[in-house]
């Protein structure tokens, strides 16, 4: 068994796919002639042009699917440091190194190997691009409703094969605001949007600071950042435009649409002409239902997870997730990212018990 699995890892790493990259389109592709070889009810390759690049998934059905295994098959761009071609998958001891090894083309390889072993029923399995950057594979799936009466998802993502059952949002704010500029010896009578902006972080940053006593058991505070502030030109120049960057990480089981409104607020009051953009609202992220997910599965040790996922969106939508996978994602994103093969071998156990079961 882990020979083949290695083989089949090794085949998906070599296939390019860093975001942003040109290479989801071929992988989609090739990933599609696996799935048909096990007779899957329907089968698609969704393409999500993004600018320049495409963005690919492809998803095969058996029966009608009220579950969904989900595994992304993009990675980012390969860290400096590495000691050989990340594109190159070799083996180290009891581990294979390769970029996408744990994040998250491991998953994928034990995903396909169970497939081997068992036809699913009433299952859909889902390869999606664009994980890494803007998401726009997953959300693009669910805007369009192709998962519509999907109950519950398995989100791939290495956790070393324990549960990831929470974790925070991120949202990212940005506000620009205006005036005629001049010299600074106007500055008494002129509008200054570098100060209007300091004037705001202040002030954003102090309801920040009244949230660090909220949230859940482990998820203290909102993490609230006064990122960047950019404009001016010269120390005697004030600004024709000025803009803020704030971010934040609301914890399991905020209401972002009210935490939305709250800052859409402060930065009304405060500069009441300024313009304001929300860069990301990615949402928090809790499992509903852990249990069913336990018997599905077998009893894990569950986390909390330090990193955002599409599990998010997904239960976002409606859709029940958990998030588990082989490999620790302490090492994703690191040069000579690895997957002990241990881990792989036990996920497409886990997955080919999952697929008698659906």
């Amino acid at each position: 068994m882990s020979a083949a699995l290695v083989e089949r890892l090794s085949r998906l790493i070599a296939m390019r796919t860093d975001n942003p990259g040109t290479g989801e389109p071929v992988m989609a592709a090739a990933l599609k002639l696996e799935l048909e070889r096990h007779a899957p009810d329907a089968i698609e390759v969704v393409d999500v042009p993004r600018g320049a690049i495409t963005s690919s998934a492809v998803l095969a059905r058996w029966g009608k699917p009220s579950l969904l295994v989900n595994a992304h098959l993009d990675t980012v761009p390969p860290n400096r440091g590495w000691s050989g071609d990340p594109f190159v998958a070799r083996i180290d001891g009891d581990r294979l190194v390769g970029l996408g090894s744990a994040d998250t083309k491991g998953a994928i390889a034990a995903i396909l190997g169970a497939l081997d072993e068992v036809r699913p029923r009433d299952t859909a399995v889902l390869f999606s691009g664009d994980e890494e950057l803007d998401n726009q594979c997953m959300r693009a799936l669910l805007r369009k409703g192709t998962l519509a009466g999907v109950e519950r998802a398995i989100v791939c993502e290495p956790t070393s094969l324990r549960f990831g059952t929470r974790h925070r949002g991120i949202l990212s704010l940005e506000v620009v605001a205006r005036g005629p500029g001049g010299h600074s010896a106007f500055a008494d009578t002129l509008t200054n949007p570098m100060a209007d902006l300091s004037r705001l972080a202040a002030r954003l940053d102090d309801w920040g600071m009244r949230q660090r006593t909220s949230g859940p058991t482990g998820f203290p505070g909102i993490c609230f950042n006064v990122a960047k502030l950019d404009g001016g030109v010269a120390f005697n120049v004030v600004a024709s435009q000025a803009t803020l960057t704030v971010s934040l990480r609301p914890p399991p089981g905020t209401d972002v649409p009210f935490i939305q409104r709250a800052l859409e607020a402060i930065v009304h009051e405060v500069v009441p002409s300024a313009t304001l953009t929300w860069l990301m609202a990615n949402p928090p992220f809790a499992t509903r239902e852990p249990a069913w997910f336990a018997s599905a599965l077998g009893e894990r040790e569950t986390l909390d997870l330090g990193f955002w996922t599409e599990a998010a969106l997904l239960s976002e939508a409606g859709i029940d997730a958990v998030v588990i996978g082989p490999g620790d994602i302490a090492l994703a994103h690191s040069p000579d990212e690895f997957v002990p093969i241990a881990d792989l071998v036990e996920a497409q156990a886990l997955f080919a018990k999952l697929f008698r079961s659906a």
